[in-house]
This record gives structure tokens, sequence and C-alpha cells, in this order.
């Protein structure tokens, strides 16, 4: 049996854990600077009760409907010129060829989660990179 100094022990090491969990969440403005700056995977679900803000979008929901659209966006990348191969979580190829793409999904009543993937190639160099997202519709990522 737990005495009340072992549980307000444990109590203080949850707070001091969820304390770290939100300052970690919290991001200085210079790794902003750099995220903005880097090529990343924006991705917004919808319909959606709560904005798409931010450098990444919202990539989950709560809102309940009978079908989801998640919209996929490569954002920052150097000027150039690119070749763009989209999969998801089994490895089916997506049929989008550009910058952008989107994944219509239907509601079952119960969560979805699904990974999208893009690889980028730049033509003039050859050299490629891989962003990914996960989609989570009625429950967390």
């Amino acid at each position: 049996m737990k005495t009340i100094g072992s549980m307000l022990a444990g109590a203080a090491v949850c707070g001091a854990l969820a304390l770290t969990a939100v300052g970690a969440a919290v991001v200085p403005a210079t790794a902003q600077a750099q995220v903005a700056s880097n090529p990343l995977l924006w991705c917004f679900v919808g319909p959606n009760d709560q904005p798409g803000n931010g450098p990444f979008g919202r990539c989950t929901t709560f809102y309940p409907s009978s079908s989801y659209r998640a919209d996929f966006e490569v954002r920052n990348l150097p000027a150039g010129n690119y070749s763009y191969v989209w999969t998801n979580e089994v490895g089916m190829v997506l049929p989008c060829t550009t910058n952008r793409c989107y994944v219509t999904y239907r509601g079952a009543g119960g969560g979805i989660v699904d990974s999208v993937s893009v690889t980028y190639t730049n033509l003039a160099t050859g050299e490629a990179k891989t962003l990914g997202r996960t989609v989570a519709i009625g429950g967390p990522i």
C-alpha cells in the first residue's frame, strides 16, 4: 500500500515531467527561424475545429465527419526543378506529381492513422530527400 508521502512524491515527479514537456514544446525564436527556412512537409486535415496555423499545419482532427481530406504541401524548397513521389504508410504510390498532394479518408467511427511521405529530387543535382507526416483522425498523434 502506498503512503501519502510516496503518492505526493510521485505526483511531484509527474508534475516536473509535465512542465519539462511543456517547456520543450515552446520553440525558441532561433529554432522557429530555422524551421521556416528548412524544407518541411505542411499538412492540414479537414474538417477540423482547430486552425492550421504555424509552419507545420494541423495533421490531426477530432471533428466528427463521414469523410476527411488531408492536404500536404512541401514548403521552403530552394529554387530549382524537382520531381516528387508521394507514398502512404503501406507503400502505395499516391497519384500526385507536384509539391502538393491530398488524401481522402472515410470516417469509420474509429481512429484513423496513416503516414504520408514525399521524396523530392532536385533534377539538376540528383539529390533526393524524404519528408513525412502522420495523419491522426479521431485521436492524437
